[in-house]
């Protein structure tokens, strides 16, 4: 809902430009959380001409490959969605375990497991992506430690050899 970042702005008396793309804007970090592919190359180049340091995918895939490309060769960290959105996918299993054990954890036992879940994701990520020639690119490492993990299962399920 467009409205609601115009509310913000009204309330804390920053900009709001309607019907604009927010990447044109000098920030250090990008958090796109709307839809795929809405960041496409030229809102890219934008952000490397601002000088973005950050850029988190917090929606699912919400940049273009080409997008994602240009970030990383102009030394933009990339935090890809897939590693980001397992913070949801944890809580969700965090959720059904206390459920199934009739466990009650109170919320700051959930977000000292949920932290410790992401720090293993990222430790991996690094780790794959230094081990496989690639350090420093979180997106490879997140894309190598997830394959990693699947290959696992399914040698320990006895479907893959």
């Amino acid at each position: 809902n467009r409205n609601r970042v115009e509310d913000y702005a009204d309330k804390f008396g920053v900009p709001f430009f309607a019907g604009q793309k927010p990447w044109g804007e000098k920030v250090d970090v990008i958090m796109p959380c709307a839809t795929q592919n809405e960041v496409n190359i030229d809102d890219a180049k934008k952000m490397v001409e601002n000088g973005l340091k950050y850029y988190i995918e917090v929606s699912n895939m919400p940049t273009t490959n080409e997008a994602v490309a240009y970030l990383k060769a102009n030394g933009v960290i990339v935090a890809p969605s897939k590693a980001v959105n397992a913070g949801g996918v944890a809580v969700s299993g965090l959720e059904m375990s206390q459920n199934s054990m009739r466990y009650s954890w109170s919320s700051e036992e959930v977000d000292a497991k949920l932290k410790d879940i992401m720090k293993n994701i990222y430790e991996a990520s690094v780790s794959a992506a230094k081990e496989y020639g690639m350090e420093g690119d979180l997106v490879a490492g997140a894309n190598i430690a997830g394959f990693l993990k699947v290959a696992e299962a399914m040698k320990a399920q006895g479907i893959a050899y």
